[in-house]
């Protein structure tokens, strides 16, 4: 022991060394035994990572194959702020929201935040990434998202509906089929160093996504676009609030085009308002009028309560009913017969009619066509319309129900009632999703046709036929004649309800024209409806020529060519039209 240090001290010395190599004896000990697990998962937390890989949203296609939406890769900007120092960050934010068109104090926000990653802006232009990338800071990069495109712009936008910026479908088949279409992420597990960065060469495992599935639709994108075009002329030309058109097979319930208007571009949904992106095929509910007069002369025929040579006085068009009440036709008629008063839509005749039949027996053909009712059809927010049931009727029931008042209806409900005409007397459900693949192109779900029920004999669906195809020729229906096709609908007018339901406006109407064609062959049956359109207001006029210009247009498509048609230069106007045989007059 050196002569300078006193035993005394060299003890002092002895124990504290020993206390410390104690200390740090059970430090070791409490690091490698006792605590290992825990510091363990802190290390994982910090240096593993999981990655997850976006699956590729799936395709929608119309029927003949043309695409209505897809998923294309685009760039995101992201930032790493533990990159970033405390003093660049005003000068990188600053350059980062003039590229970006963001608010610097935001930007600045965002890279001020104790993280290794964060999104600064998703999605965005080729230009604008660019300009990120010529920045050259390690902080700031580049990844490529997928991001929804529909190439047809407003084409069906309201079948489609639309996604958020995450890809979840929030409106029509993109929400109702998110699930299928979205598919599942995949994972990559993998390394990170202190700073957040990846380290690929740790790269542990990886789970490849499963993309989404395709989705085929029974739209025809030619029928869709003719159905729109004509229906922005009508909408337009009346100066109408709104408007609803839809295109559907007679026989099997597949809908070829639905459109409304407004209308919006699902590829920038937040620069329309709601109203806009409403589809009001399915979910509005409205006072069909006149149209819904075939409910009771179909049960009327139906069970042979009159025939076509029976007649009803009309009273001269002015008819006092319960409680001095009156009822009017747009014209005084006096004696018409049966077929004369859905020929001419006398809504006298047509109350006088639906009298032979019993309440219960009128009300169980409103159901059996379909009313109060969902349709079935695959599309979000359709509403079931509501009729109240006889046993709670008022005594004026029977007099505004026949006419259809007192009645609330979509006008996709009125498609399928008329289509129950047109096919001979059946209920089909209609439907616009034809069949699901996934990405090798394996059908994974097929739709058939569904007859949800016989409504009328085919004997009555023939003469409800006819005298619908007189309404055309003869009656409030000339404006949807087609040169050389037969064609039969009905027209409807109705007086919208006062705010409050404070009776019946005598100035806004939901004006509307229902057929199909050809007569004697139906393929299609189509409705178009306008809300409140104006000066002029009476279906026939507004709505039955869109009618027209649609389905004339769809039938050419189908190679239904009328022996009729027009010769020009002389080559038939059918030349390279494949003629289907059976359409031939």
């Amino acid at each position: 022991m050196p002569s300078h240090l006193s035993p005394r001290r060299f003890w002092v010395l002895a124990i504290i060394v020993s206390a410390l190599f104690i200390l740090v004896s059970y430090q070791l000990v409490q690091l490698s035994v006792f605590r290992r697990s825990t510091l363990l998962q802190i290390a994982e937390r910090q240096h593993d990572l999981k990655i997850e890989i976006p699956p590729v949203r799936g395709q929608i296609f119309a029927q003949d194959g043309k695409e209505l939406a897809t998923s294309l890769k685009v760039p995101s900007v992201y930032a790493v702020p533990r990159l970033i120092s405390k003093e660049d960050r005003p000068r990188l934010a600053a350059k980062i929201s003039q590229i970006l068109g963001l608010k610097q104090a935001f930007v600045e926000k965002r890279l001020a935040r104790d993280k290794a990653f964060i999104w600064i802006k998703r999605r965005i232009g080729v230009e604008e990434a660019e300009k990120i990338r010529a920045l050259q800071d390690s902080g700031v990069g580049l990844l490529e998202e997928y991001k929804r495109f529909y190439p047809q712009a407003d084409l069906a936008a309201h079948v489609l509906g639309y996604v958020n910026v995450d890809s979840h479908g929030l409106e029509g088949l993109e929400r109702v089929f998110d699930r299928e279409l979205r598919g599942e992420a995949g994972r990559r597990y993998t390394k990170r160093d202190a700073l957040g960065r990846e380290v690929r060469a740790f790269e542990v495992k990886s789970v490849p996504a499963i993309n989404g599935k395709r989705l085929y639709l029974t739209l025809d994108q030619y029928m869709q676009y003719v159905t729109e075009r004509a229906l922005d002329r009508a909408y337009t030309k009346w100066h109408a609030k709104g408007a609803t058109a839809i295109m559907m097979e007679a026989n099997t319930g597949r809908i070829l085009a639905i459109a409304n208007r407004p209308t919006y571009d699902p590829n920038r949904p937040g620069a329309a308002d709601a109203e806009a992106r409403r589809n009001r095929a399915v979910t509005d509910m409205y006072e069909p009028g006149s149209i819904f007069k075939i409910v009771s002369f179909s049960g009327v025929l139906e069970e042979k309560k009159a025939g076509l040579e029976d007649t009803f006085d009309c009273e001269s068009g002015h008819y006092r009913y319960f409680g001095g009440r009156v009822l009017h036709d747009a014209h005084p008629y006096g004696i018409l017969s049966l077929p004369e008063i859905l020929i001419k839509s006398s809504n006298i005749g047509t109350v006088k009619v639906a009298a032979l039949l019993d309440h219960d027996t009128l009300f169980h053909y409103i159901s059996a066509f379909g009313f109060n009712q969902l349709t079935g059809v695959d599309l979000p927010g359709e509403a079931s319309g509501f009729i109240r049931p006889p046993a709670q009727w008022s005594k004026t029931s029977p007099y505004n129900i026949p006419i259809g008042h007192e009645t609330l209806v979509t006008l996709l409900q009125m498609t399928q009632a008329f289509a129950v005409i047109a096919n001979g007397g059946n209920l089909v459900r209609p439907y616009v999703v034809s069949r699901i693949e996934d990405e090798a192109g394996v059908t994974l779900l097929e739709k058939k046709p569904v007859i949800r029920g016989r409504v009328i004999s085919e004997e009555t669906a023939q003469t409800m036929r006819e005298l619908m195809t007189r309404v055309v020729t003869e009656g409030t229906g000339t404006n949807a004649k087609i040169d050389g096709v037969p064609v039969a609908g009905k027209t409807g007018t109705a007086q919208k309800v006062l705010p409050g339901g404070r009776g019946y406006s005598h100035d806004k109407f939901m004006s509307s024209f229902i057929g199909f064609a050809p007569a004697d062959n139906p393929r299609i049956v189509m409705a178009v409806m306008l809300d409140d359109p104006h000066p002029s207001y009476y279906g026939g006029t507004v709505a039955a020529p869109a009618f027209k210009e649609a389905v004339e247009a769809a039938l050419f498509a189908l190679g239904y060519v009328p022996q009729n048609a027009k010769v020009f230069s002389g080559v038939s106007a059918s030349a390279g039209v494949e003629e289907n045989p059976t359409m031939r007059q």
